[in-house]
């Protein structure tokens, strides 16, 4: 059974992207008993919608269709451009007596980095032209706010500001996108 959703998965969802006139490759994977779809897409912010309903809807659908009421089938998740992935660089302990934080690792390169904060400025700039809100980005340190600034610098429409979140201290420093 997994194996025929991992290929009609990947294939249902392309085309109801295709309906929708939206351009993009799609990647199957197994995960945890589960169905991965990696999405990549210039589409990216319209697949996704505002606060992700549409990424939501159009998941919600395809396990529907996918699954056609088979409770055993797996659950098929849809990530797109990274869009779904936590990002953690620290964790809690599950045991609440535990008072210890654990600290993980950081497996991304400084290029690797560099690209994730670049792509998360483009495409909160793909959310402010498409609806018009604003999108503020995580409070994040100078160096980061550089590299989202510089990302969006050439772009007409759009224009970046820092800003101090209430109740932060030091250097970390929010960026809200926005029309100009």
């Amino acid at each position: 059974m997994m194996e025929e959703i991992l290929e009609k998965a990947p294939k249902t969802l392309g085309t109801m992207l295709d309906y929708l006139g939206l351009d993009a490759s799609v990647k199957s994977e197994e995960k945890k008993g589960n169905v991965v779809l990696t999405v990549y897409s210039e589409d990216a912010g319209r697949i996704i919608g505002r606060k992700g309903m549409t990424l939501n809807s159009l998941q919600l659908l395809l396990n529907r269709v996918v699954s056609k009421g088979n409770q055993d089938a797996p659950r098929i998740m849809i990530d797109v451009d990274g869009y779904r992935k936590p990002e953690r660089k620290h964790r809690r302990p599950r045991n609440g007596n535990d008072k210890k934080e654990w600290k993980g690792s950081s497996r991304e390169s400084s290029g690797e980095h560099e690209e994730k904060i670049k792509q998360q400025a483009l495409d909160a700039a793909k959310e402010v032209k498409r609806w018009g809100d604003p999108q503020t980005l995580p409070a994040m340190n100078a160096k980061d706010r550089r590299l989202v600034h510089m990302a969006l610098e050439n772009d007409n429409e759009i224009k970046t500001e820092s800003i101090t979140p209430e109740g932060e201290k030091g250097n970390y420093k929010s960026i809200v996108i926005s029309m100009k």
